[in-house]
């Protein structure tokens, strides 16, 4: 089976729970497909100008570096871990219809809820 192409993956470098995740995923990603970008950092609209004018504060976007598609919230974790050779399996059952969906809310609860553990202000 081929690799997939690299997600480049724009987080909020200022929550400390989005920094632990992309901490997690840097020590399981042996293959080198997911860069992981501050969304503070001025070089990351150069490197993915798809991302300009999206709410990058509310939920976690990346873009496929192939197709340049653009992915968002739980469809993006779907395709982070299908990117990690361990936690692949996962992707596909993660997507099974109703299920997808209900991983969306749970992340979409999840990411206006961070800020309530880091004790900081939301934008």
């Amino acid at each position: 089976m081929a690799r997939p192409a690299p997600l480049l993956v724009a987080y909020d470098g200022e929550c400390s729970l989005c920094c632990r995740m992309m901490d997690w995923v840097q020590l399981r990603d042996r293959w080198g497909l997911v860069v992981t970008f501050p969304m503070q950092n001025p070089e990351l609209l150069r490197m993915a100008p798809e991302l300009a004018g999206l709410p990058l504060h509310l939920e976690i976007h990346g873009v496929d570096t192939f197709s340049r598609r653009v992915f968002a919230g739980a469809e993006l974790i779907f395709q982070v871990l299908y990117r990690l050779p361990r936690w692949r399996f996962l992707a596909p059952v993660l997507q099974i219809p109703g299920l997808s969906g209900l991983c969306q809310k749970v992340y979409l609860w999840g990411a206006a809820r961070r800020y309530r553990r880091t004790g900081r202000t939301p934008f």
